[in-house]
């Protein structure tokens, strides 16, 4: 991102910064096998820098091994993507090219996304490392002041380091909590015995957020009776009910 320090946010010590060394997109469609459709994915990035590594060396940060898990370092990538290219789509390609976990920092002048891709050990192939799970902010205003504690919740002293997948999964939860910020307008934060109860709470909302919308689509449809149409209609209402009282449970909690 032009005119934007991603450090001034993950304020990572200087080992562990890579000098946003460029990586060629011909190495990851030959790494990575890439088909002929992927590569067309691919093409819309501008431009994939290695922006930084978080491990043991660079970090002290312990490596994770275990029955789930190698995890020896995170890869930090910065992407320019091309004019129209969709976030979701180019990250889920990017963080599939790397058996490493990784952050991937998307931007342009004002707004911004974070990616963030855990792996796991394949059961269906020795040696292999799959993706058990990412996480996504969207798109946001780099100015939205909103967002501003969810960035300090970035900085590198503020997250625990016991290990690799402890400090990679609270990343992963600051982004995840960053997707509610637009409907409770700030970044909920709360004292950490509520910890359990916020993370089923947003579970909940983001379940009956998707619900909501996926009914909203539906009602759409110009081929559906009368009758379809009510049916819809009623469960909307009620969804959307539930929701909001999912959203007021989250406010009560934390800190507004």
């Amino acid at each position: 991102m032009r005119g934007f320090d991603w450090n001034d946010v993950f304020c990572l010590p200087d080992a562990a910064l890579a000098g946003d060394r460029r990586i060629p997109k011909t190495v990851l469609t030959r790494q990575a096998q890439l088909t002929k459709t992927e590569q067309k994915v691919l093409d819309r990035v501008a431009a994939l820098m290695h922006f930084a590594t978080v491990q043991k060396s660079t970090t002290r940060i312990a490596p994770v091994q275990d029955d789930e898990h190698d995890i020896q370092s995170v890869l930090i990538l910065r992407c320019e993507l091309s004019r129209g290219a969709a976030y979701a789509e180019v990250a889920r390609l990017v963080h599939k090219c790397f058996p490493n976990p990784t952050v991937i920092l998307f931007g342009g002048e004002d707004e911004a996304c974070i990616s963030l891709a855990t792996t796991r050990k394949s059961l269906a192939e020795q040696g292999a490392m799959v993706i058990d799970d990412v996480e996504s902010t969207g798109a946001f205003d780099l100015g939205d002041t909103r967002y501003a504690p969810f960035l300090d919740a970035l900085a590198f002293e503020r997250l625990p380091q016991v290990n690799l997948l402890v400090y990679l999964r609270s990343i992963a939860w600051a982004v995840r909590l960053s997707r509610v910020v637009p409907s409770l307008g700030f970044f909920p934060t709360c004292a950490e015995q509520d910890y359990e109860r916020l993370e089923g709470l947003v579970a909940r909302r983001d379940v009956l957020a998707s619900q909501v919308e996926d009914t909203k689509r539906r009602r759409l449809d110009r081929e559906l009776t009368l009758n379809e149409s009510a049916h819809l209609r009623m469960d909307l209402k009620k969804l959307e009910k539930e929701l909001g009282q999912t959203t007021d449970e989250i406010k009560e909690i934390c800190n507004g």
